[in-house]
């Protein structure tokens, strides 16, 4: 797959996809733009080699549909910078990654990649199986790099890779990140060579030592729960009451619950309840003690309390400041 190949691909993707369109296009680099309703997002690709590319994605939504085709079939290498991550999988499994993780898998994205927290930040390097199984770049083979090894390696019989990034692997991401103005290309190819170098070197991490796939059952119970604890924010929830609906065990849901929101199910319940108490005190004139027990507490005096501990000021100094500015 050469560099006019791939970009024609991504062109043909960016027609079908409402709301997506192409920014800048010039012979080594391509930036896409999606403006949804309820957000946007980009997503930056640099053309490194036949067959090889780096991308940049970007996003501040819930969601961003699934551009399989992706680029066809081949070895992802992926890297949270920021955000959560949740795709279904060709293989029905869902998978998930939060800051940190590497993710090395050969499998296609199903219908969508969701942010759970309407955020993902990431990086990607995708090798198309055409680069696997040609000659590799004079880079490559100089420094003795063979991609069907790291293939092989870290997605036997086409099972994937996911754990947390060892220190080196995160400082080569992060030097990607940030790379020299005027010479991205060339920087990104010296840098995707050390990452492949590293992958084929470096002692491989246990490989269960942080997965996180789930099932689509598994997540449809996450879902539920959500639904149920933010129908209403003034009922306080047992685990064990929500687990015996579902019938798990509590140990379980609280492995799903933070497997898809990387927060306890109380983390979580208590920033919908300071989220939704800023938009009282900032959008109605309804009284702090009434908004207190909306939220679940039993007085002002301990929604008080929590509100600064979570918003570094208390609910009066939030709602003077929201008057002040608006």
């Amino acid at each position: 797959m050469n560099i006019t190949e791939v970009f024609s691909s991504y062109e043909e993707i960016a027609k079908s996809f409402h709301s997506v369109r192409i920014t800048e296009r010039t012979r080594e680099r391509m930036t896409i733009r999606y403006d949804p309703q309820n957000g946007f997002g980009t997503m930056r690709i640099y053309a490194l080699f036949p067959g090889i590319i780096l991308g940049f994605n970007d996003f501040f939504l819930d969601s961003f549909p699934s551009y399989s085709g992706e680029t066809a079939e081949g070895l992802k290498i992926n890297f949270c910078v920021e955000g959560r991550c949740e795709a279904k999988m060709s293989d029905e499994k869902y998978l998930f990654m939060e800051p940190g993780d590497l993710s090395i898998d050969t499998r296609m994205v199903k219908e969508q990649f969701t942010f759970p927290n309407d955020r993902f930040c990431g990086i990607e390097l995708f090798v198309h199986d055409s680069a696997i199984k040609q000659a590799p770049p004079p880079l490559f083979k100089d420094a003795g790099i063979d991609m069907g090894y790291i293939r092989k390696r870290f997605c036997p019989d086409n099972q994937s890779f996911i754990a947390k990034s060892s220190d080196k692997i995160k400082s080569i991401f992060m030097k990607i990140n940030e790379p020299i103005p005027g010479c991205e290309v060339n920087y990104f190819r010296l840098q995707a060579a050390e990452l492949l170098f590293l992958l084929i070197h470096m002692e491989k991490p246990a490989e269960n030592e942080h997965r996180t796939f789930f099932t689509t059952g598994q997540i449809n119970i996450v879902k539920q729960v959500v639904k149920i604890i933010t129908s209403d924010l003034s009922v306080h929830y047992s685990i064990d009451n929500l687990a015996r609906k579902f019938s798990v065990g509590s140990t379980s849901l609280k492995n799903y619950f933070q497997g898809v929101y990387g927060k306890s199910i109380s983390a979580y319940l208590r920033d919908k309840r300071m989220d939704k108490a800023a938009e009282y005190l900032e959008k109605s004139s309804r009284p702090i003690a009434d908004i207190a027990l909306l939220m679940g507490y039993e007085n002002a005096s301990k929604f008080s309390a929590a509100f600064k501990l979570a918003r570094g000021e208390s609910p009066l100094e939030y709602r003077r400041k929201c008057k002040v500015s608006g």
